[in-house]
């Protein structure tokens, strides 16, 4: 059987993004969830959102069953949860089952962990301003908030582009391995070339990013929301998931929301052969793949399944001077893209005055020294670059 996109959840006009526009809102049975979810700037500035949640009705999840009506689902919990992990940098251990249960029951159905991770931050978060246009900057805004600043929605949307940018680069890795297979370079060479544009568009999205998200602006004001329960100082013992009973009143601890938890750039690695040496660092990529859509995860695991495509072009074509330049200029552009992400690291956060033990500047929000990993992984891509024979 054929692997096809739409298998995977992954469409050729927006990649990993959802084929149609995400969802703007839920049935009225779910009001609870939409008002208090709308009021979240207000309410955390107010100091009242747990509050607010404390007397927040207990609602089923049944009648739930669209993926669309799921993820907006998740993605309004996972903000409400989150604002109420960390409102006014007072962190609390346990949220109540009104909130928990449901949330609990999602991920369920979503097959990833009830926490706020980068499906419900960036995939399912946005709308078109003209619904014809392009999904990019200048025509896409949030759909959910924390504090609705404009470094806060930038940060986001940043994503979002990017997503959207890769889209045509991520509709082609099936074909590469098929070409390669067949022996037509000519075919190969032409992929390679098309990815390595999409790539080169991705990063020109990225260097984006300071245009209107200020550096302190993000480490006080957008990144506090963002944590997990994994390698939190404020949370050593995780976070209590009161009434559901699978969790047996045991803190759980998930990471928090993150890039790595973006499938592309893990979907470039593995089309193009690139591999990550077996360290505590690579185990955290493969924990990362937890937090992605299942479908995406499944994607990953297609592309793994085929034969090197790095190996495939030293065995045929290492003397084919096209196919070895392009797809040495996509290893070069994936590079580009992970040191600015490393740059942006350190001005976003590393260089950031600590205010708090729960935002540290060394940890990134997935509970790792993120420095460290995202140099590694910047100099793996580099070493799989091929000699021109």
């Amino acid at each position: 059987m054929v692997a096809k996109l739409e298998d995977f959840g992954i469409n050729s006009q927006s990649g990993f993004l959802p084929a149609s526009d995400p969802l703007k809102r839920l049935s009225s049975k779910f009001n609870p969830w939409e008002d208090i979810a709308s009021e979240i700037p207000k309410l955390l500035v107010a100091d009242s959102l747990r509050k607010t949640v404390d007397a927040m009705p207990l609602i089923s999840v049944d009648g739930l069953k669209l993926e669309a009506e799921l993820e907006r689902a998740m993605m309004l919990l996972s903000y409400i949860g989150h604002g109420y992990v960390w409102a006014a940098g007072k962190t609390v251990a346990k949220i109540p089952k009104n909130l928990a249960i449901p949330w609990y029951q999602l991920s369920q159905e979503l097959k990833r962990p009830p926490v706020l991770s980068y499906p419900s931050y960036a995939l399912w978060n946005w709308k078109r301003v003209d619904p014809v246009g392009p999904i990019a900057l200048g025509n896409i805004a949030l759909l959910q908030n924390f504090l609705a600043g404009v470094d806060e929605e930038w940060f986001i949307l940043i994503h979002v582009d990017i997503e959207a940018k890769a889209a045509v680069a991520i509709s082609r890795l099936l074909q590469l391995n098929d070409a390669a297979q067949s022996g037509d370079s000519k075919k190969l060479a032409e992929l390679l070339s098309e990815i390595s544009g999409c790539i080169k568009d991705m990063f020109a999205t990225l260097e984006r990013m300071p245009e209107r998200c200020d550096p302190y602006i993000y480490y006080n004001r957008v990144r506090p929301y963002i944590h997990g329960w994994k390698n939190n100082p404020s949370l050593p013992d995780g976070l209590v998931y009161e009434g559901v009973d699978d969790y047996k009143g045991v803190g759980q601890k998930f990471r928090g929301e993150t890039g790595a938890q973006s499938t592309i750039v893990p979907s470039l690695d593995a089309a193009f052969g690139v591999k990550h040496k077996d360290d505590f660092m690579k185990a955290y990529l493969l924990e990362m793949r937890s937090y992605m859509p299942w479908k995406h995860r499944s994607f990953l695991e297609e592309l793994e399944k085929r034969p090197s495509l790095r190996e495939v072009i030293c065995n045929k074509f290492k003397s084919d001077k096209a196919v070895v330049e392009s797809y040495n200029s996509c290893l070069d552009w994936l590079s580009k893209f992970r040191t600015q992400h490393i740059n942006y690291a350190v001005s976003y956060i590393e260089k950031q005055n600590e205010t708090s033990p729960s935002n540290p500047t060394k940890i990134g929000t997935g509970g790792t020294p993120f420095v460290p990993y995202l140099t590694k992984h910047r100099d793996e891509t580099t070493e799989f670059k091929i000699a021109l024979t």
